[in-house]
Parts: structure tokens; C-alpha cells; sequence
């Protein structure tokens, strides 16, 4: 009986075989398969692709963090730009002539058309490049892109150059961006001129106030 004992006892407290050692690690690693198989599972699956690739790529995510990061820089300083142009339309006396609109996907820059150009003309007055100055130090500061947008009331055209808003649009758009770029040297590669003559009014055309007010000059700046 001594000797049966001792012969089992001896062979119990020997070291793990070479064998059940590599099966250990088959082990392991089949959990491993059947849990990422889970995870992807019960997640959707571009999340769950998302997840898997961001664990395995530190690099790739350290860089969208980078990106996200940045973009929040961004968007903060064309709010802080937005403002101050906004502080400058208001110190040259354009209160009622030149606003600036700020929303998640764009800076509206919206000035009366009578402060840059004649009735029914489209060559820029004399003081349009002053106003448009602190516009074009705005533009030059950012990279994005911009649109001009010209914009008319709705009383048909009887004489002069053009023979409808919308050609009186298009002339004026194109002479601001024109200065934009000639004096400036905001990149034309960026800006966009656009027309709508009558057919995007911001108020009713049945006013003198509301004509005036839908005769106007629409510089966008897009926040992407």
C-alpha cells in the first residue's frame, strides 16, 4: 500500500507534460477567436469594425484623435473671426447694412447691395473696397470654402445693362469676387459666384423695406 501511494503521489507533483502545455495555449486562444466573434456579434457592424481595427491600429487612432481635436481648434476660431468681423461691420457704421450669421455649417456675411453698387448697376462703388476690406482679411485667415451669392428684389428690370435680376445678379456676385481677388488676393481657386436674382427673397417684396432688404450681397463661408 506504501508503495502504491508513493508511485502516484511522485507522478502527481511532476511538472505539466510538453503536451498539456501547448493545449493550453490552443485553449486560450480559441477563447480569445469565440470572444471577438461575440463582440462583433452583438455589436453593429461598422462599430464593431471600428473597435476591432482601433485596438490593433494605435497609431490610426491616436491620428483621429489628433483630427477631432483639431477640427474643435478649427470651429473655434472661425466663431472668434466671425465675431470680430462682426465688431468691425459695426465700427464703420454698417449696423443696419452688414450682418454676419454664425451656424454649425456656415458664416453668412449678408451686406445691402445699395452699399456696394448703384440701383440697377452692377460696378462696385467707390467705398465697397473699404467695406469689403475687414471681409477679405476674414477670408484670407481661413481655408474654406466661399460662395457669393448676388441677390435682387423682384421689380423687373426696364432699361440699363442687364435685362433681368437674375443677369444683375450674376454681374454683381462676379465684381465682388473679382475685387476679393484682384485686391486682396483671396485664392479664386476657394470662392463660388452665384446667382438667384428674385427667386430667394428673406422677406416679402410688397415693402419698400422688404425690396431693400432683399437686395443684397451673400458671402458664405462653409464650416466643414
Amino acid at each position: 500500500m506504501k508503495f502504491f501511494i508513493e508511485r502516484y503521489a511522485k507522478h502527481r507533483t511532476e511538472e505539466n507534460p510538453l503536451w498539456l502545455v501547448v493545449l493550453s495555449d490552443i485553449m486560450t486562444n480559441l477563447m480569445l477567436f469565440f470572444l471577438i466573434l461575440y463582440v462583433f456579434n452583438i455589436q453593429p457592424e461598422t462599430e464593431a469594425k471600428a473597435m476591432f481595427m482601433n485596438g490593433f491600429d494605435k497609431e490610426k487612432a491616436r491620428e483621429i484623435k489628433e483630427k477631432k481635436a483639431e477640427e474643435v481648434i478649427k470651429k473655434f476660431t472661425e466663431e472668434d473671426i466671425a465675431k470680430k468681423l462682426a465688431e468691425e461691420l459695426y465700427k464703420a457704421g454698417l449696423k443696419d447694412m452688414a450682418e454676419v450669421q454664425i451656424t454649425d455649417k456656415q458664416i453668412k456675411i449678408n451686406i445691402a447691395a445699395p452699399v456696394l453698387f448703384a440701383s440697377g448697376n452692377a460696378r462696385l462703388s467707390r467705398s465697397s473696397s473699404k467695406i469689403l476690406q475687414p471681409v477679405a482679411q476674414v477670408l484670407s485667415r481661413l481655408s474654406n470654402d466661399i460662395i457669393v451669392e448676388g441677390h435682387t428684389d423682384s421689380v423687373p428690370i426696364k432699361s440699363g445693362d442687364y435685362s433681368t435680376n437674375w443677369e444683375l445678379s450674376a454681374a454683381r456676385a462676379n465684381a465682388v469676387v473679382n475685387l476679393l481677388a484682384d485686391k486682396y488676393s483671396v485664392p479664386q481657386g476657394r470662392m463660388i459666384a452665384a446667382a438667384y436674382g428674385e427667386h430667394r427673397p428673406v422677406t416679402s417684396n410688397d415693402t419698400a423695406a422688404g425690396r431693400a432688404r432683399n437686395r443684397r450681397i451673400e458671402i458664405i463661408v462653409s464650416r466643414k
